[in-house]
Formats: C-alpha cells, structure tokens, sequence
C-alpha cells in the first residue's frame, strides 16, 4: 500500500483573479489586457480621460472627428470588476459610431482619438465623460445590456460622481476605421 503523503493531497494554491473579475477578458482574448501597464504608459487628456494603448493599431489612418468607428469593448468598474462588454451582450457586434457625432459617451469619444485600426486602447473615464444623459436605449453608447449592468453604472454615475479617482473602465479594440 501506498502512503498518501499529506502534502500531495493539498491541492496547490495559485492566486485566481474571481470569474466576476475575469469575466469580459475572453471578448478581447488576443489583447494583453491582463498585462500590467507600465504607469507612464498612462496619458492624461485635459479632459480628464485617462488612456493607455494596450497595442498599437496597424492601420495606416488614425482616427479623426468625422470617421465612423467600430469597437469591441469591455466595460468595468474602477475596481476592475466586469460590468458588461460587447462581446457578452451583443455576441461580438461592434459599437458603431462616428466620432464628433455624439452618439458616443464623451470619453470613449475622445479617448479613442489617435488609434489605430487593430489598437486596444484602455480608458479611465472621469463619471462626468461617461454616461452623463442616462442609460437608456438610445443614449451615447456604448450602453451595458440588461437591468444589473445598467444598474451598477447609474451607482457609479449618481453615488460616486464626485468620489476623486473614481472612473470609469472601458477597453476598447478598433475593428474598423472609415
């Protein structure tokens, strides 16, 4: 007979990030967003926003107000907890919008300014660039999907506006520039 030493019985512990936090990475699987960014690759818009590029775009063109844009994204609280994403909600259908139109929340709509088609780009979105007029169908996107996710951003728009450092995270992949 075999003695079962109880050191091989413990299964071994590694540090897990919780589903809830991991949830949304898979939308932007071949990203680096689980990658630690550097913080000098932060820049601060006089805005407030907050970017950082994940990956640089391959595209010949960076984006520009008039261009119509189409995004992936990933949506979180600034804790880093999974609000909703693009890939969760809509089975991986785009964020459509042309840039300077406004139909896109305000930092998403200046944060991405400068990409590349191909970049990720990771935004820290002051409360008062985000999702200011509502969550409503119709209003600047791009919206979570569902009563809980839309919940947990009018909590962060109403409770937390004006909580310093509070922000917004959106990463964000350009899929399409024209």
């Amino acid at each position: 007979h075999a003695i079962d030493s109880p050191s091989t019985d413990k299964p071994k512990k590694s540090k897990q990030l919780s589903e809830e936090y991991r949830q949304g990475t898979a939308a932007l699987a071949d990203m680096d967003d689980a990658a630690p960014v550097p913080r000098e690759a932060y820049k601060k818009l006089p805005s407030g926003v907050i970017y950082a590029d994940l990956r640089p775009g391959s595209g010949s063109t960076e984006t520009q107000p008039g261009n119509r844009a189409n995004i992936q994204w990933v949506l979180r609280k600034s804790n880093g907890y999974f609000v909703d994403s693009s890939e969760r909600n809509n089975g991986g259908v785009p964020f459509i919008f042309t840039i300077g139109d406004g139909t896109a929340i305000a930092g998403v709509d200046e944060g991405i300014r400068g990409m590349k088609q191909g970049g990720v780009r990771r935004l820290l979105i002051p409360p008062s660039l985000a999702y200011v007029e509502g969550l409503e169908d119709g209003k600047p996107g791009p919206l979570p999907y569902g009563f809980g996710p839309r919940q947990q951003m009018r909590r962060v728009q109403n409770v937390r506006k004006d909580v310093p450092g509070e922000y917004v995270f959106l990463e964000v992949q350009l899929t399409r520039l024209r």
